[in-house]
């Protein structure tokens, strides 16, 4: 069992700014397995800072002229600090079980 840290930087936008936050937050598993050798079995957040939080704003509006709406979309950049727990499968020894079957016994389990 190896224990590392990593610090990751990313980024989510969304309608809302749940959303975005979900969206950064979502690709924490997917970054960290990119990192990390073998497979990861905890990652836990030790730290977590925003580094820019944008909102946009723009007027929509039918046809160019009639009923303007506002419309938002929100964007969040995050670096957060996380301990990976993971397991190198490589390394370990498995031990080999090997069936042999008579060919009646193979046809009635179909494998």
């Amino acid at each position: 069992m190896n224990q590392v840290r990593h610090t990751l930087r990313l980024s989510g936008s969304g309608p809302t700014r749940e959303k975005a936050f979900a969206t950064a937050i979502g690709q924490v598993q997917s970054a960290v397995g990119e990192r990390t050798d073998g497979v990861s079995f905890r990652v836990e957040p030790l730290e977590l800072d925003v580094v820019s939080a944008v909102e946009h704003r723009w007027t929509e509006r039918f046809l160019g002229l009639f009923f303007p709406r506002t419309r938002r979309r929100y964007e969040i950049t995050l670096r957060i600090e996380v301990q990976v727990a993971s397991l190198d499968l490589d390394a370990l020894d498995f031990t080999v079980r090997e069936e042999r079957l008579t060919p009646l016994q193979h046809a009635l389990r179909m494998r």
